[in-house]
């Protein structure tokens, strides 16, 4: 077969990427566009920075008065976003009104049922005294006036008559019972009716010594006084009743004086509400009935008192359980609950535990969280909610019914029926405000079906702003602010710049700045502790930079250890030197509280066979799915490039070395498939370096995440290495606005200790890393490689693979048979 001719050419290194300067990956704060000497100079600002898009929404979830309308706050931690709705919140609340005291009272109608009364706001706690003050007044009154002498005298005359006319009908019955020869007598058991027989009371011996007929002759003379008895008892209980029905209306009469004289004035002050008039009348009516109840009993020495159970609760009935006191309240609550546990957010019923029985009423109903924000606002962690049982479905219910039922979870959870306390439900009128994410939200938007008609306000907190002169403003104001409040020192010009420059390094974009104040916060405390060991007066940027790195050194104990795997060689890593089919590739290790950058050794072998591209980590179940996507999109690439007019007949097996845990992400697609194009053309690749960046279809760059540590990271494993070296890294062009270094990685770049490069695409990336141009700056319609290029090296070897298989193919004798059967096996194997 004749050979086709390749066209050479050569390719000029003037159009690659030069390295970055300082400038380029660092965008330091202007110190000199500060008209301020320290932050002392500047008056504290406690206005909200950016997140008007949040404000507007929690504004409009506030405005609306509908049901609803309760707003879901999402946003990463340390945002402000406590801070922010607490402020909103505040705002709002002082235009609302005071919303109204609540109190349960006893019912005297249904004892289990207590009643929910509402009061404007400082008249429960008033209703509340008034009510002890009378309780002490009944039982201070009441014992005076049914022990004065006219009392007793008064009942002592009843007793006389009652004792007179009781006196006269026995005396009257004697003398009936003498006329029929028979002597009454009162005992204990009643009136017993005694015969005379000869001149004397018989006795049960003497009786019964009678004869037949004298026994007969008296039982028929006691069945005609048997009635009269039976009468004479009769009139004797008539007038008992009527003399303590005289007695109690006495006592009724003179109880109602003093009990309405005494709540004459707490009607007056209340009975215009009908709930309190009502109860009033109630009481009343109760404390007439029960005097005596107000009256202690005597003790007495043989027989010692023993306290009953009902001894300290037989008052509570006139008592006010102030369920919810406004009394102090200047406007709407606010109310933050930061342990929303069942009963914290819901109230509960207590119990006392009392000769071995439990035992309540309803001055033992305690409110909660919602009852103390009925009328105003409630704000809640979404993920406390979801750490204790039963909350989120009881949330959901009552902000459905907007009503709040008391309820006792011992007895739902109990295997036994008990009775207990049913307190009549408050009506609810308030917002409630969650505080979760994003993946929360949406997680509860798509499985909770009720979700989104409760909670209809979505406010979004960004994590991050731009970096304009009036945010950079805004930092400079936050800063000066914390001084002020945390009483820290005075930051300078340069200290609050290098707060300003962390500010965009959180984010890892230099066009923009983070929003996570809590971090902001926590690193001015931190630099003022530096600070004031140092003996400073101010805060300035090495205080700054002193905080950042102590901050490292407490979280880095993993990325130390790696280090020292790397400089003992357990880890094998090369910075010098060429070797084919390697390359360091960069990964991220994020443990939440610090993430750092490591370099990993990516190899690549290849054997003439038809597998295309194995990945090893793929094969033992080590791969993500992400990084499987990046393996296929870089042997699509190299499948357009070199298999348009044959099969490639070459497979490459790369692999991750001394990596044992799950690889994922695209990140190192790049350095991939530099190493298999390295590996197929016999080019070795320059170990000083190391890339980051996935790479698509067409050859492209692409950005990727982490980029400032994993720049970091392979230059400290550089330093363990090699101290004396130069090294360079490559990153996507894309991530340049991203990068924003630590100090010492900028002084290696100023030095030229290291250098960045950012590249745009694949063939820049490898001919920066071979020193070979790759020999293609597109991937379709490619019709031959130049010269020397690392493409037409691995054409022409390709071409020698096929070119050898037809030789071989040709001088077999039973070509045909062996060319036609394999593919029957395979249709076979395809259809079966």
């Amino acid at each position: 077969m004749k050979k086709k001719t390749v066209k050479r050419s050569k390719t000029s290194r003037s159009s690659l990427p030069k390295p970055l300067s300082v400038q380029k990956i660092y965008k330091a704060c202007s110190v000199s566009g500060f008209k301020f000497r320290t932050t002392k100079d500047l008056k504290p600002n406690y206005d909200i920075i950016a997140q008007s898009r949040a404000k507007k929404a929690i504004q409009l979830g506030l405005g609306i008065s509908r049901p609803g309308y309760n707003i879901f706050v999402s946003g990463v931690e340390g945002t402000g976003r406590t801070s922010v709705i607490q402020q909103q919140l505040e705002l709002w609340a002082k235009k609302q009104p005071v919303p109204e005291d609540w109190l349960y009272l006893y019912n005297f109608k249904d004892a289990e049922c207590p009643l929910a009364v509402s009061l404007p706001a400082g008249e429960g706690k008033k209703f509340k005294k008034a009510m002890d003050q009378l309780v002490k007044a009944f039982k201070k009154r009441i014992p005076s006036a049914l022990q004065s002498e006219d009392y007793e005298n008064a009942v002592n005359t009843y007793i006389s008559n009652m004792n007179d006319r009781k006196s006269k009908l026995f005396s009257d019955l004697e003398k009936l019972a003498k006329s029929m020869e028979f002597v009454v007598k009162s005992s204990r058991m009643g009136i017993e009716t005694i015969p005379i027989y000869e001149g004397r009371p018989l006795t049960e011996k003497d009786y019964s010594k009678l004869p037949e007929a004298s026994r007969e002759e008296i039982e028929n003379q006691r069945g005609k006084l048997e009635p009269e008895v039976l009468d004479f008892a009769r009139k004797v209980r008539a007038i008992e009743q009527d003399t303590r029905n005289a007695v109690e209306e006495l006592r009724m009469e003179i109880g109602e004086q003093i009990i309405s004289g005494l709540m004459e004035p707490i009607y007056e002050q209340f009975g215009h509400h009908p709930s309190v008039s009502e109860y009033l009348e109630e009481a009343k009516e109760h404390a007439i009935e029960n005097l005596l109840e107000f009256v202690e009993e005597e003790e007495s020495e043989d027989e010692p008192h023993e306290p009953r159970m009902d001894d300290r609760q037989r008052f509570n009935k006139y008592k006010v359980n102030l369920f919810i006191d406004q009394s102090a309240t200047k406007h709407a609550p606010v109310v933050i609950e930061t342990n929303p546990t069942y009963y914290n957010l819901f109230g509960k019923i207590e119990k006392n535990v009392e000769h071995g029985m439990y035992h309540t009423d309803f001055t033992m109903v305690k409110s909660g969280a919602i009852h103390r924000a009925n009328g105003g606002y409630l704000v809640l962690n979404v993920l406390d909610i979801f750490r204790h049982g039963s909350i989120w479905d009881t949330l959901k219910r009552i902000l459905r019914n907007r009503t709040s039922y008391i309820e006792d979870m011992g007895e739902q959870y109990s295997l036994l029926p008990t009775s207990g306390l049913r307190p009549a439900p408050i009506p609810l009128h308030m917002k409630v405000i969650l505080i979760g994410n994003d993946e929360l939200y949406h997680l509860l938007f798509s499985e909770d079906e009720e979700f989104h008609k409760i909670f209809k306000v979505k406010a979004d907190f960004d994590w991050k702003m731009d970096r304009s002169a009036k945010n950079v403003s805004s930092y400079v104001s936050f800063v000066a602010t914390r001084a002020h409040m945390e009483g820290l020192l005075p930051f300078d010009r340069s200290g609050v710049a290098a707060v300003v420059e962390y500010g965009s390094r959180l984010v890892e974009d230099q066009r923009l700045l983070s929003t996570r104040f809590g971090e902001i916060k926590d690193l001015t405390i931190e630099a003022d502790y530096f600070a004031r060991q140092e003996g400073a007066r101010q805060v300035k940027r090495a205080h700054i930079e002193e905080a950042l790195q102590e901050k490292f050194l407490r979280l880095n104990l993993h990325e130390q250890n790696l280090l020292e795997l790397v400089k003992s060689r357990d880890i094998l890593i090369s910075v010098k030197g060429e070797v084919i089919g390697q390359i360091n590739g960069l990964a991220v290790y994020d443990y939440g509280d610090y993430a750092f950058g490591k370099i990993g050794r990516i190899t690549c072998t290849t054997a003439i066979s038809d597998n295309g591209i194995i990945n090893i980590e793929r094969a033992s179940h080590l791969s993500g799915k992400i990084h499987d996507k990046g393996v296929y999109i870089l042997t699509g690439f190299i499948h357009a490039i070199l298999a348009q007019k044959r099969r490639m007949g070459l497979a490459a097996s790369v692999c991750f070395e001394q990596s044992y845990g799950i690889i994922d992400g695209d990140s190192a697609s790049a350095a991939e498939l530099i190493a298999i194009l390295s590996a197929m053309a016999g080019l070795p690749v320059k170990q000083h370096m190391a890339i980051t960046g996935s790479v698509n279809q067409m050859g492209e760059i692409q950005s990727v995440g982490g980029v400032n540590e994993k720049i970091e990271g392979f230059f400290k494993t550089c330093v363990v290495l090699e101290p004396e070296g130069e090294f360079a890294v490559l990153v996507p062009a894309g991530n340049v606005p991203n990068l924003m270094l630590h100090s010492e990685v900028r002084d290696a770049v100023k030095e030229g200790t290291l250098q960045i490069y950012a590249i745009s695409y694949i063939w820049e990336a490898f001919e920066i890393m071979t020193g070979v141009p790759l020999g293609a700056k597109k991937v379709h319609n490619v019709e031959s490689f130049p010269e020397g290029s690392a493409l037409a090296i691995i054409d022409q070897k390709l071409e020698r693979i096929h070119q050898d298989e037809e030789d071989t193919h040709e001088s077999s004798p039973d070509a045909s048979l062996k060319t036609k059967e394999p593919v029957k096996k395979r249709a076979r194997a395809r259809h079966g």
